[in-house]
């Protein structure tokens, strides 16, 4: 495996035109032609009967997943629906009502300001209803922010059954006929509104927009003084303070400073408002980048692909960073999944500069398969 060098992420691409889209999507059709064999053996030894298979305990590897979104069949997180694609003669479940009026919020969470998810386990009848509902997982942690820590509990679980008792589906088919479907899996999520800019008093105010309007007309010393000065009373000034670094390419201070304030906004439960936080991942994994640790940057990704489950809105922010974590993979000489994450790039940015650039790099890294 040939590696690529971190400096054509920073040249202009304009030589990459002569690879085509369809090479991209022809490589990924054979890899997952194999895992299809793969696939369909694992089932085989297990014995089931063909109407069943759709059934089956085997799994998925992470090389099929990354290559049905590639080539255009992500089926938005339904791993039996993934499943059905890799058989014959089957079709998924489909949802077509869910009443979010039914999911009520536990009122001991609201009181406690909780927020997290629950992954539910349950069967679909051939008619659509389900049934045997069970709790999977269920967690709790700032769904706001991408560097949350979640922690095991069990308040949600109940209002995330009775909801689920509620929702409908077009079921299941095998050859044109509805059928059951064992072990169907869905994430409820519970959050509130995300925070709003709240800064202690009206002096701290006008110091943090002193801040940002001198950030603004890049007078940094000054800026950091005030930060400096201030950041033990809001959090928000040690935000700052990561983002004048990095504005001076000081890429290791502004590393420094962004940690200490995802730790303390992490320990004080401190609510900061999201499009802050998602900045602080987009200078986060610039500046990882910037000092080539690339280690770092795909640990980090981890937590952002979680992040983004229940954040669409956000993609478009984060579409660069994810620029970021695909060639950092292919600095590692992972090839495949960062052209994944690549992927994921270009159809999660908005611009069409973006777009244009994002595919020219996809076209160069598609030479090294």
């Amino acid at each position: 495996m040939k590696r690529i060098n971190h400096k054509y992420l920073y040249v202009a691409l304009l030589l990459s035109n002569f690879v085509v889209a369809d090479d991209l999507i022809n490589y990924f059709n054979d890899v997952l032609d194999n895992e299809k064999i793969s696939f369909n053996q694992c089932i085989v030894e297990e014995g089931l009967l063909p109407e069943n298979r759709h059934n089956t305990n085997c799994k998925l590897t992470e090389r099929a997943n990354r290559a049905l979104y590639i080539i255009g069949k992500e089926f938005k997180n339904n791993v039996h629906a993934r499943k059905a694609f890799m058989l014959t003669d089957f079709t998924s479940y489909q949802k077509v009502s869910e009443n979010r009026k039914n999911l009520r919020y536990p009122s001991q969470m609201m009181m406690e300001r909780k927020m997290g998810y629950v992954i539910l386990n349950f069967d679909i009848t051939a008619e659509g209803k389900t049934e045997n509902i069970s709790v999977e997982e269920s967690w709790c942690g700032n769904l706001h922010s991408p560097f949350a820590k979640f922690e095991l509990c069990d308040g949600f679980n109940k209002s995330a059954v009775r909801w689920a008792k509620t929702i409908k589906y077009k079921p299941a088919t095998y050859k044109g006929s509805n059928i059951a479907v064992k072990n169907a899996k869905h994430r409820t999520s519970f959050m509130f509104d995300g925070a709003q800019l709240q800064i202690g008093s009206k002096s701290l105010i006008r110091k943090y927009e002193r801040v940002l309007n001198q950030i603004k007309n890049k007078y940094f010393d000054s800026a950091t003084e005030i930060a400096m000065e201030n950041k033990k009373y809001e959090n928000e000034f040690l935000f700052e303070l990561a983002r004048i670094k990095f504005l001076q390419k000081n890429y290791k201070d502004s590393i420094t400073y962004l940690n200490e304030f995802i730790s303390k906004v992490e320990n004080e439960k401190d609510e900061i408002p999201e499009a802050m936080l998602v900045g602080a991942v987009s200078i986060m994994i610039e500046s990882l980048y910037s000092l080539q640790d690339y280690q770092r940057i795909i640990e980090l990704s981890k937590k952002i692909d979680q992040y983004l489950r229940d954040k669409k809105p956000f993609e478009s922010v984060l579409a660069i960073s994810y620029l970021y974590i695909g060639a950092s993979y292919v600095n590692l000489s992972d090839v495949e999944t960062g052209l994944f994450y690549l992927t994921r790039s270009k159809r999660m940015s908005k611009n069409e500069g973006q777009i244009e650039y994002i595919q020219n790099y996809i076209n160069n890294v598609t030479n090294y398969l």
